[in-house]
């Protein structure tokens, strides 16, 4: 048998990578229950190991299950624990030979490479709980919007945003989408993740930390957490 051996399973409520070397074994686990397909893991992995989910092609109007990410190249994965870290719902975890490692106890956190996330609890619907690091704002360009597909109010977790109701007569302007609770948002970005047509835009203007850090490795990290549109990603990529 030749190592290190990569396993990966998926089901419904659950997708993990496992790594086994002569020694020990990682596993990456993500609790697809908790998880809201915002799309922060697939933004802060320094390896592009994880993909933003099914998305692509899958259906025209994205649900939560549409973009709920995917760790899509386990080869690429190396187990540094960032997008554990910085998952606002708690939907990932790692272990070390069966066993759980406490995010104190993972390595970014306890050599402080990263600082640490200020954060405040909050309860959302479903009875989900987000831990809140960041602010941020949403705009939404209306005439971007595609009319009817209510995929960014599906998938909001805290309820935020609701799709506008249409006057009663055809010349009547109505918005498509309203914000109804900025202070309930709590800046995840899996509205900005589902929208379609890139009509709503997340932008995360505040990120709570304290403490030491490493140069060379928090900045570009945030730099990735702020990049929230993805097809202007795709685009330049192309």
């Amino acid at each position: 048998m030749s190592f290190p051996k990569i396993s990966r399973s998926i089901t419904k409520e659950m997708e993990s990578i496992k790594v086994q070397f002569l020694t020990e074994n990682l596993e990456l686990i993500l609790d697809r229950e908790k998880c809201v397909g915002c799309g922060t893991c697939a933004r802060v992995c320094p390896k592009d190991a994880i993909s933003r989910g099914p998305v692509g092609m899958s259906r025209r109007f994205p649900t939560t299950e549409d973009i709920i990410p995917e760790l899509y190249d386990p080869k690429l994965c190396v187990f540094c624990g960032t997008c554990v870290v910085c998952c606002p719902f708690g939907a990932l975890t790692m272990k070390k030979d069966g066993e759980i490692i406490n995010l104190a106890d993972i390595p970014l956190v306890a050599e402080k490479v990263i600082p640490t996330l200020d954060f405040e609890t909050k309860k959302l619907l479903n009875d989900r709980i987000a831990k809140q690091w960041a602010k941020a704002t949403v705009k939404v360009i209306d005439e971007e919007c595609a009319k009817g597909c209510g995929s960014c109010a599906e998938v909001c977790p805290s309820g935020s945003i609701v799709i506008a109701e249409r006057p009663e007569h055809g010349w009547e302007m109505s918005k498509n989408v309203e914000i109804v609770d900025e202070d309930a948002c709590v800046a995840c970005g899996a509205c900005d993740n589902a929208c379609p047509t890139g009509a709503l835009i997340l932008e995360i203007t505040e990120v709570h930390t304290s403490g030491e850090f490493e140069e060379r490795y928090w900045p570009p990290l945030l730099e990735r957490l702020k990049t929230l549109r993805w097809s202007k990603k795709e685009e330049t990529a192309e």
